[in-house]
């Protein structure tokens, strides 16, 4: 005998069209390239040039109302990744405050090949608090004079059925969909349920020079920066961390943890959370991960339980966190004398590879990352394999090219 089915749909999202998209992107964008923005001079007038037009307006619109988690829109943007991160934040644009949604219009622009040259602007943005911090929703709240702010609101109430988490997220990296179906008296009820997490991976360099805005720009908009680091790494590279976010402006909170291979264990990451409460961390705020293999593995892992899921970014400083531990969504510790009995999957959201760490590393730690890499090369990349033979000895010489290399 059939019985009758019902089936909860979570949401009613738009269908994904590259032309569209591209479109709406590029209409907003020209229309601010040509306000004239870099010649503002005060930043509540700078703020109500960016939002309340409607090329932006119906552009977030859009972005609000895809799934920009799944794999067509990746697709659909796929040649220019840098794009696709973007847009990727830009949905939860009614979340975002002011000061994060301006970074993310700018950066859009420079994708575009439509520079705003607002970065004068913006800096002085943040410097105005108040408004930098509000969020776009408070401030098409309060704002009696912005003529979309009834737009953008009532956006605010549609997405609701459309997309609940777009308009209520927990975090602006992580989605989650289902399937649930429950027989006509919900005796029986049957679901599928799945999370996507967005990550980005950069080789870059530079990343500590206080002109490199790729921490900067992660770290402005919440106002400070809460940072697991190895010991090791702060004696080496801890006053160039201060310089960094001094030099952006942005207060520094340094956790220091030992990444030895003893101090890999369930304790330890405990005290990680400990210190991840006492300096009240949101479960939206991305920590900074500093250092190797260990700190990567207990500090991820302290990550994944602190709120359930706090996302993290991962400042690699060793060949095996650059290639292997840092991007890896596998983070865990030992216990009771057993290697990696407790652990769970969760990627950083943000991980930075740059080999200007790699130079104060000795010879044996320049071999571990060699034979890492020689362990995926016989796996997958023959290729690679023939390149680790052919410069081996060269790259433990140089160590990768960071010292005694000039002439190579």
């Amino acid at each position: 005998m059939s019985t009758e089915v019902k089936q909860i749909n979570y949401y009613n999202l738009e269908p994904i069209d590259k032309a569209t998209i591209l479109a709406k992107m590029n209409a907003a964008v020209t229309y601010l390239s040509g306000q004239n923005l870099s010649a503002s001079t005060d930043s509540s007038e700078f703020v109500k040039k960016m939002f309340d037009n409607q090329p932006v307006y119906e552009m977030l619109l859009h972005l609000s109302r895809l799934a920009v988690f799944d794999r067509e829109f990746a697709e659909a943007l796929k040649e220019n990744l840098e794009l696709l991160a973007t847009a990727k934040k830009l949905k939860f644009f009614t979340n975002l405050s002011l000061g994060h949604n301006a970074i993310l219009l700018k950066n859009m622009a420079n994708e575009l090949k439509c520079p705003l040259k607002i970065e004068e602007q913006v800096e002085k943005l943040f410097e105005q608090k108040d408004l930098s911090d509000i969020r776009l929703k408070d401030y098409m709240k309060k704002s009696k004079d912005v003529s979309k702010a009834a737009d953008y609101l009532a956006n605010d109430v549609a997405l609701e059925k459309i997309d609940p988490h777009a308009v209520y997220p927990t975090s602006i990296y992580r989605h989650c969909d289902g399937c649930t179906m429950a027989t006509e008296d919900s005796q029986t009820i049957e679901a599928v349920m799945s999370t996507n997490i967005t990550t980005t991976i950069k080789i870059t360099r530079g990343i500590l020079e206080p002109s490199n805005k790729i921490l900067a720009e992660v770290y402005k908009p919440l106002g400070r920066c809460v940072a697991v680091v190895d010991d090791k790494v702060e004696k080496l590279f801890g006053d160039a961390l201060n310089k960094y976010f001094s030099a952006n402006k942005i207060p520094l909170v340094m956790l220091v943890h030992s990444g030895n291979e003893i101090d890999k264990d369930i304790r330890n990451v405990e005290n990680v959370l400990v210190d991840l409460k006492n300096n009240q961390v949101a479960r939206n705020e991305p920590v900074l991960v500093v250092g190797g293999g260990v700190i990567a593995d207990i500090a991820g892992f302290a990550t994944a339980l602190y709120h359930r899921n706090t996302p993290y970014v991962m400042l690699c400083t060793s060949i095996v966190t650059g290639i292997d531990a840092g991007p890896s969504p596998r983070t865990c510790c030992d216990g009771y004398g057993f290697k990696n009995l407790y652990g769970a999957y969760h990627p950083p959201v943000l991980t930075l590879t740059d080999r200007f760490f790699w130079k104060t590393l000795h010879e044996g730690w320049i071999r571990h990352g060699i034979a890492e890499i020689i362990k995926m090369a016989v796996v997958k990349d023959y290729p690679l394999f023939c390149l680790v033979e052919k410069a081996g000895t060269r790259l433990i010489r140089t160590k990768f090219g960071t010292e005694g290399c000039d002439d190579d």
